[in-house]
């Protein structure tokens, strides 16, 4: 990661530049200023967020660089374990910074698209009783648990 970059980052931002960094060299590839942008955009964010809110984050703080770099990008950023798809509410697929955060799992509203997200022990203790019922050494989940939230279920019940 080049010093000038460095210099402006805190620490998480710094950490995550440097393992992606390591990751695109191990595939012959660069961290570009563009990458490195979308890399802090990213971090910068709360929660879950579509792509498009992320493209407007790069733009509002100066930064160009085309869709196509974004959507390139992404993936890469997730198998370097740094952000993972979240959430495909119709066609905007989601994704959440998950460098440095707790696990947690998610409810998803079918309707309105509201996430909420938690953390449930025996979830963690099945999965891993599964996994090895089948022999599978555990490396990763993603629990989305689709549904409709209370305020929908308040919207579609008949008043009487």
């Amino acid at each position: 990661m080049s010093e000038g970059r460095a210099e402006g980052v805190d620490g998480r931002t710094r950490e995550a530049l440097e393992r992606f960094e390591r990751f695109l060299h191990q595939r012959d590839l660069r961290l570009t200023e563009a990458r490195a942008a979308i890399v802090e955009a990213a971090l910068a964010r709360q929660g879950h967020y579509p792509i498009d809110e992320l493209i407007a984050d790069l733009k509002q703080r100066g930064i160009r660089g085309s869709k196509a770099t974004v959507y390139r990008t992404l993936p890469l950023l997730a198998e370097a374990g740094i952000l993972e798809p979240a959430i495909v509410a119709g066609d905007a697929r989601s994704y959440e910074t998950t460098f440095g955060r707790h696990h947690h799992d998610h409810l998803v509203c079918s309707r309105c698209g509201r996430v909420v997200e938690f953390e449930f022990e025996a979830f963690e203790i099945l999965q891993r009783e599964v996994a090895s019922r089948y022999g599978f050494r555990l490396e990763a989940h993603h629990h989305e648990l689709v549904g409709t939230c209370p305020d929908c279920q308040a919207r579609e019940t008949p008043r009487g």
